[in-house]
């Protein structure tokens, strides 16, 4: 069985704006139907959380949808008018129908202002698809969205003060009200969008919740829940702490993703709770408080031990470089004069094959492709080595604009008489054109190489009917990922965090620094590598992307 090759798919991406598609689409290209199942399900959401509502004022504990709006101008920016309509729409159907039109749109639209500047600061200081990693991510989101919900109270309750006139003493109470229920919102359900929103995230979301540890978190906030909204109201203040154990449990082990998940598991009981039982409004928002006093501290848990891990993988990935190092240092040197002689024979046996051109040129054909190919692999496998010793040395990258799309379809050419002879179908997809961007050739070129081989080797143990690897590469905003998949058995979730840094190799002869290489080389590039679990092989490097004119 052949390998296949598709590659007209991989062009460079135009300096001109793409086409649109001849669906009806509409402002910032989202099609109707997202559009309209977005709204639907900002209002569900508007009328879950309308629970004891400060009186005149619609201000309530708890405001998930401000997090829904935040996460949709941080991926989209120019759906605002759609943020603007859900605001509205909301007000007039689930909040009751306002005395005053003119008063609900532009309170909206103050809202919506309010809730674009926190999504440009998050983007501004996290990126656009921010994975909240470590504590310096933390403590900016919460600056950014603790004051981007006081922004959102304070043009709230200007709005208010505008149309409705409330009494002066109760503007500061309302202020107050509305900055713990956006506050609360961001805290808790915008880290769950955005991990919702990141494939590496949901990974390690299935991950988790595929093991024992991970059903007894959630069992265990069950309970905790049980022990403290069973008692009196009065009662519930002294035991709200027994909620911090099952969030505490999910940060320290399964760092930012167990803190966020095991956080929204909280809110879901709290609200169930206070909306099953009779709640005078100021115990809910007083409740509140401790829950994004909860959420916090379990993010800032969670990041704290995402960090230790990351430092330690670091720390062996050094070491472990660092006799890479030495090693590749000592074959420059034994491996120099010996592929320097190898070029120089090479091309010594094209020009006497030229020669032999004019007496038998059936012979001498074939000998001049065999010597060229010969020559170019010399050449190349000279310029590796140098390559890697300089980067082991010093972490150099001698970065140049670069068609990715080439350079991918190279890579697979490469390999493709290999997956022809493993039985393997080869294969390289892309969504969308790839942008030229600045990367060391030499170095991403290894990297592919790599994670291709692994991936032929890996599907190579399955039958030969359905054996399959396949490069899949997009660009999603200022980053272009790829993909490598594969058919074979994949990584178990248990082994993702050593997958990189695990000096065994499951190759006969292998020594089991490719992947750690591969991973040191990425991030050398600003970008990031990482696998999910099986089933199939799953292994991801994204870059960012610094899109080349075509004139430069």
């Amino acid at each position: 069985m052949m390998s296949r090759l598709t590659v007209p798919q991989c062009a460079i991406m135009s300096s001109a704006p793409p086409r649109l598609s001849r669906s009806i689409r509409w402002f910032a290209g989202l099609p109707p139907l997202v559009a309209a199942g977005y709204l639907l399900a900002f209002m569900v959401v508007d009328w879950i959380s309308f629970i004891h509502p400060m009186r005149g004022l619609n201000i309530t504990p708890w405001n998930p949808q401000s997090a829904l709006a935040v996460a949709l101008l941080l991926w989209r920016p120019g759906t605002w008018w759609l943020v603007w309509l859900a605001l509205a729409a909301g007000a007039m159907v689930v909040r009751g129908v306002p005395e005053s039109w003119p008063a609900e749109l532009f309170s909206s639209g103050l809202l919506t202002a309010g809730y674009a500047v926190t999504a440009a600061g998050i983007a501004r200081w996290l990126g656009r698809n921010p994975l909240l990693a470590t504590r310096r991510d933390f403590l900016v989101f919460l600056l950014v969205v603790g004051l981007g919900a006081l922004l959102n109270a304070v043009l709230y309750v200007t709005a208010l003060a505008a149309f409705a006139a409330p009494q002066p003493e109760r503007l500061a109470l309302a202020v107050f009200r509305a900055w713990i229920g956006d506050a609360v919102g961001f805290m808790v359900t915008l880290p769950l969008l955005l991990a919702l929103g990141s494939r590496e995230r949901r990974a390690q979301a299935g991950a988790m919740l595929r093991t024992v540890e991970g059903g007894l978190i959630a069992a265990v906030a069950v309970a905790s829940a049980y022990a403290v909204f069973g008692r009196a109201t009065e009662e519930q203040f002294k035991f709200f702490y027994l909620l911090f154990v099952p969030v505490v449990w999910g940060a320290a082990r399964f760092g930012v993703t167990g803190a966020i998940w095991s956080a929204a598991l909280v809110q879901v009981l709290l609200i169930v709770a206070v909306q099953s039982a009779s709640y005078r409004p100021l115990t809910v928002f007083e409740l509140q408080i401790l829950m994004a006093a909860l959420a916090a501290t379990g993010l800032l848990l969670g990041t704290t031990f995402d960090e230790r891990e990351e430092a330690e993988r670091a720390l062996r990935a050094s070491l472990h470089l660092a006799a890479a190092g030495d090693m590749a240092a000592a074959l420059a040197h034994e491996l120099n004069q010996p592929l320097t002689a190898l070029s120089t024979y090479a091309r010594a046996s094209q020009l006497l094959a030229e020669r032999l051109g004019t007496q038998d040129r059936v012979l001498a054909e074939p000998l001049v492709d065999v010597t060229t190919k010969l020559v170019n692999e010399a050449n190349r496998a000279s310029e590796v080595v140098k390559r890697l010793r300089n980067f082991f040395r010093d972490r150099s990258t001698e970065l140049q604009p670069t068609a990715l799309g080439p350079l991918m379809q190279e890579v697979v050419r490469s390999q493709s008489m290999r997956a022809a002879s493993l039985q393997a179908r080869l294969e390289l997809r892309c969504d969308d054109p790839l942008p030229t961007v600045w990367l060391d050739p030499v170095q991403i070129d290894v990297v592919l190489r790599n994670l291709v081989q692994n991936a032929l080797d890996a599907a190579s143990q399955g039958t030969a009917a359905d054996r399959w690897v396949t490069l899949h590469a997009q660009t999603n905003d200022d980053q272009v990922t790829v993909a490598v998949l594969d058919s074979g058995r994949g990584i178990p979730s248990e082994q993702l965090a050593s997958v990189f840094d695990n000096r065994l190799s499951s190759k006969p002869g292998g020594m089991g620094i490719g992947l750690g290489i591969s991973r040191a080389i990425v991030q050398a590039h600003g970008g990031r590598l990482w696998a999910e679990p099986g089933p199939g092989g799953k292994f991801f490097f994204s870059l960012p992307t610094t899109t080349v004119q075509a004139n430069e």
